[in-house]
């Protein structure tokens, strides 16, 4: 019987690529986005949020500091791979979003599962003059050299759909990539950060993102419940682990949402994850529904927060609430 022995969570921001000079740049586009929202979730506007904070945060905004912080991360991603290698892990199912990369209008499934035989991230190909923040973020999702394949699970995958389709979570289904282009970005960091080139994936997508088609969260904690049974049914003996990949508050900073999230994981609060309002998991937020469903696949292990960095960019707190956990059977110190 195959055996749930290890959970990760972890952010997959562009920042986890960048210098500190390139986090300065990257800010600089935060003023013309459409879609920040403040801590209720409601739509905001760059300039009311810079209004609200009045400057607060410019000790923030040092390259000195950002530094620090990116050291950090760069410790926790470091920390997170090691415990992917020393799990011995047979397969590992990554739980992701899609941003107009596979999904579209044409096509918006709520959640798809992969199970071709392999999964190909395409060599990194930044524009010709681009400035180097584009070409640290480019780097950073995908590959310095060549086309790679990485392997798929794909028994694995068949099994888990057979058994969400026989307990009511209809699911869409790919065996290959619907575009010639890379995997996606969910995909693409873990892979390049902390997985490796061979231990085999199982990729669920969910549409975090995209109206109307959005998983609620209840949902996401459910569907991770039924992949664990899938896992946990299965009948060859294999050691699996899961992965949420994205998150937490983006593009605006929510340090105190943030905060309350990683305590309900650690805390087990399960009402609190599956009940956590919709309009507060739009935009780059709603990232934190694949770590909900990693939760609800890994209730019988314990939850570890390796680090959380509040990745502030800009005067209007703009950036990404970087998180980096781990579940497992016992806690390390």
């Amino acid at each position: 019987m195959a055996t749930i022995t290890l959970g990760i969570g972890t952010s997959h921001t562009p920042m986890l690529s960048m210098t500190a000079a390139s986090w300065e740049q990257w800010g600089t586009r935060d003023a013309q986005k459409t879609d920040l929202r403040d801590d209720t979730g409601a739509p905001v506007s760059y300039e009311e949020l810079a209004s609200r904070i009045d400057g607060r945060l410019e000790p923030q905004l040092t390259q000195a500091v950002y530094g620090s912080k990116i050291a950090r991360c760069e410790a926790a991603l470091n920390t997170l791979a090691a415990r992917v290698s020393a799990a011995k892990l047979d397969a590992i199912v990554v739980i992701g979003d899609d941003q107009n990369e596979h999904f579209g209008v044409e096509n918006l499934p709520s959640v798809l599962v992969y199970h071709g035989e392999t999964l190909r991230n395409t060599k990194a190909a930044p524009p010709p003059g681009a400035p180097r923040e584009i070409v640290e973020m480019t780097e950073g999702y995908y590959e310095l050299h060549e086309d790679f394949d990485y392997p798929v699970d794909a028994v694995l995958a068949c099994n888990m759909i057979d058994f969400l389709l026989d307990h009511g979570f209809d699911v869409a289904t790919s065996a290959k990539l619907p575009k010639d282009r890379a995997e996606g970005h969910a995909l693409q960091f873990p892979h390049r950060r902390i997985l490796g080139r061979e231990l085999p994936v199982v990729p669920v997508l969910l549409n975090t993102y995209l109206p109307p088609s959005q998983p609620r969260a209840g949902r996401c904690f459910d569907l991770g419940a039924a992949m664990a049974a899938a896992v946990m049914e299965f009948g060859e003996d294999r050691r699996v682990g899961f992965l949420g990949s994205g998150g937490l508050s983006h593009f605006v900073v929510m340090q105190d949402w943030d905060r309350a999230f990683l305590q309900a994981l650690r805390s087990k609060d399960q009402n609190y994850l599956r009940n956590i309002p919709e309009v507060q998991l739009q935009s780059g937020t709603s990232e934190s529904k694949n770590w909900i469903a990693t939760a609800g696949a890994c209730q019988e292990l314990q939850f570890e927060e390796i680090d959380y960095v509040p990745g502030y960019r800009t005067i209007a707190g703009t950036g990404t609430g970087m998180a980096f956990g781990v579940w497992s059977q016992s806690l390390r110190r």
